[in-house]
């Protein structure tokens, strides 16, 4: 490597370029802190001139890169190893400067152009002119920076294009332009120092030419530009596994097709790495994937938690998600489970298809109630599981849906009994081991989770017998969130619609209700007549007072948080009926609300215990069918029979 120190002048002066390679990232500066702190340093040593202090360069930091081969016409070029981010920044700055001092009729704005695009002789001019050549995904926003020469003429540009109408975002270079425009005609605007505008101008101008530097590290031949940019980071924004993990595979793309042109293998079929990345990772640039998605109790980068996931299920190992970058290229090396960096990327381009449905399915789709278990139990543990039945094994309608069922099955039985989660990351890596391979992959999917290599808690398929006992009995509104109860209920409810009634799609936010109210001692009379007492004053007349324990007051405590007293409603009528009496409140559901689940207490003239029983025996029946037995032959069958509608959203 050779060092230079250059200044933001410097480094855009004469005839050249700098080409952001596709596998780096798109720009995500933003005004705090990375842009300010930028601002601060330039307007302090402005300052410094306009007060005529003795000034000295201020380094930004450093940027390496390393010259691309060019031949005839060409501009003369660099790759940008690292410091893309703080190269784009003092890019836009400079075209943020040249429309303001274009507004002010200043000389400097000619001056400005110059180190903007370049001009004179160049092979293709639509493409060489720009000093900066960024990827595909910020492109076009530099483009109009550079050439819409104002903010006015740039907003016309956004009404039409940067997907500002779809996403109601503006992008991150068109911000920074915002950001820097707005700093430095407030900067010319300030009554300070009582020099003239053209004076500041000026001094901005020299600032940036002689006081504010950075270190330019140009590699030579023998240097690895992979190694360089996996141990370099920009300041503020580290780079995430999804950044490292690209790089690594698009300069194994270059090195491939610099190969195939040399002759050392078949070039036929080998692409360039820009053809690759707009075919393949174009839409993983895609603002979908750059979502923060909390898992666990951590939020990543969606496209981080995909790699995790893929990388999980293809090593059928758990992943820790620190090392994904160093794992994943020690797969790739060792195994080499690809012939080439294409095939690579169209396997992952179909596992992140997969994944996306997973996420964001459509009502229809396959994955839908499935991906509501998944954020209602938190379970992203199973992702790999589900990534290699639709993915590897291929796995299509009625024998994905099984499949599905039945993973749903497990978790919904666990998640009633109350077993823990705490090692379904190894269960489930197990399973896609056990299956791997397998002729049949749902019979064996069956198998597995019915008798799984790991007898231990984790690893327990509660049988109806299990799940009658917990469903029955246990308080599940006290156990269970609220979240989960109402997927429960809303998956009930759904079954029990019949092929007479309406195919509703409920839209309107469901709350749980208690039909015999938490607070029943009002209006709710115990079988014996009397009007009961809460809670509170129950234990001081027992523990104070010597009364006798009321055990038909503590029986209803515990029964009204059962599964039989439970119900969806809309919050309004949840909240008009809460606390009220039988009557009235049947009268108001059975006038306001659509549900199945509701509806079917119309016949009852009394709610008390017995009829709580008797609920939770009819809703159990729904239970076991929607959420099949641990039994290979009734998974298969009885589950996706039960499982195929979707639940109540």
């Amino acid at each position: 490597m050779r060092p230079f120190s250059r200044s933001i002048i410097e480094l855009f002066d004469g005839k050249r370029r700098y080409l952001i390679p596709l596998f780096q990232r798109q720009y995500v500066w933003s005004a705090d802190p990375q842009l300010n702190r930028i601002w601060e340093d330039v307007s302090t040593k402005v300052e410094q001139r306009l007060l005529n202090q003795t000034t000295f360069p201020h380094f930004l930091g450093a940027i390496v890169i390393g010259q691309v081969p060019t031949f005839g016409k060409q501009v003369q070029s660099y790759d940008v190893i690292d410091g893309q981010q703080r190269l784009s920044t003092f890019q836009i700055l400079l075209c943020a400067f040249r429309d303001v001092a274009t507004r002010q009729g200043s000389e400097f704005a000619a001056e400005l152009q110059k180190h903007i695009v370049n001009d004179g002789i160049m092979e293709d001019k639509t493409v060489e002119r720009y000093k900066l050549w960024p990827t595909q995904v910020d492109r076009g926003q530099l483009k109009a920076i550079a050439d819409e020469g104002s903010p006015d003429a740039l907003a016309a540009r956004e009404k039409n294009d940067f997907n500002i109408k779809k996403t109601g975002v503006q992008p991150n270079m068109i911000r920074a332009y915002r950001f820097f425009y707005e700093k430095i005609e407030q900067f010319l605007g300030e009554p300070r120092f009582g020099h003239s505008v053209e004076e500041r101008v000026e001094a901005l101008f020299s600032s940036l030419k002689n006081d504010l530097a950075l270190v330019s590290i140009e590699l030579e031949g023998g240097d690895d530009p992979q190694v360089i940019f996996e141990t370099l980071n920009g300041f503020g924004q580290p780079l995430l596994p999804s950044d490292l993990l690209r790089n690594y595979v698009f300069q194994r793309a270059y090195k491939e097709k610099q190969r195939a042109v040399a002759g050392a293998v078949e070039s036929a079929d080998i692409k360039s790495s820009e053809e690759l990345y707009t075919q393949y990772w174009l839409p993983l640039d895609q603002p979908f994937w750059k979502t923060l998605e909390k898992q666990g109790r951590i939020k990543r980068a969606r496209i981080d938690n995909f790699f995790m996931h893929f990388l999980a299920m293809k090593k059928a190992s758990d992943i820790n998600v620190g090392r994904l970058f160093h794992e994943y290229r020690s797969w790739v090396e060792s195994e080499q489970p690809y012939s080439t960096v294409e095939s690579l990327l169209r396997d992952t381009s179909s596992f992140a298809d997969v994944y996306q449905d997973l996420l964001k399915p459509s009502r229809d789709g396959v994955f839908y109630t499935f991906s509501k278990a998944l954020t209602v139990f938190d379970v992203s543990t199973v992702v790999p599981l589900a990534l290699f039945l639709a993915g590897e094994a291929k796995l299509e309608g009625e024998r994905l849906e099984s499949a599905l069922a039945m993973l749903e099955s497990f978790l919904v039985r666990r998640a009633i009994c109350n077993l823990t989660n705490k090692a379904y990351n190894r269960l489930f890596i197990q399973i896609i081991e056990q299956i791997r391979g397998a002729e049949d992959v749902v019979a064996a999917l069956a198998s597995a989770l019915s008798k799984p290599k790991d007898d231990a808690a984790s690893a327990v398929w509660p049988d109806d017998a299990m799940l009658r006992a917990n469903w029955e009995s246990k308080p599940l509104y006290l156990e269970m969130s609220s979240g989960r109860l109402q997927f429960i209920l809303g998956r009930i409810e759904t079954a029990m619609r019949t092929a007479k009634n309406e195919d509703i799609e409920i839209k309107s936010a469901m709350t749980v209700e208690h039909l015999m109210p938490v607070k029943w001692w009002t209006n709710w009379p115990l079988p014996d007549g009397r009007l009961g007492k809460d809670a509170v004053m129950r234990s001081v007349e027992t523990n104070l007072m010597g009364a006798p324990v009321d055990e038909e007051s503590a029986a209803r405590d515990r029964a009204v948080h059962t599964i039989g007293n439970l119900t969806l409603l809309t919050q309004e009528l949840n909240a008009s009926v809460s606390n009220g009496a039988w009557l009235p409140k049947k009268t108001e559901i059975l006038k306001h609300s659509a549900l199945a689940i509701s509806r079917g207490i119309a016949l009852i003239e009394q709610w008390d215990e017995d009829q709580m029983t008797v609920r939770s025996k009819t809703l159990f029946a729904y239970a076991a069918k929607i959420w099949g037995p641990p039994n290979a032959k009734a998974a298969l069958t009885e589950t996706v029979h039960a499982g195929a509608a979707s639940p109540v959203a």
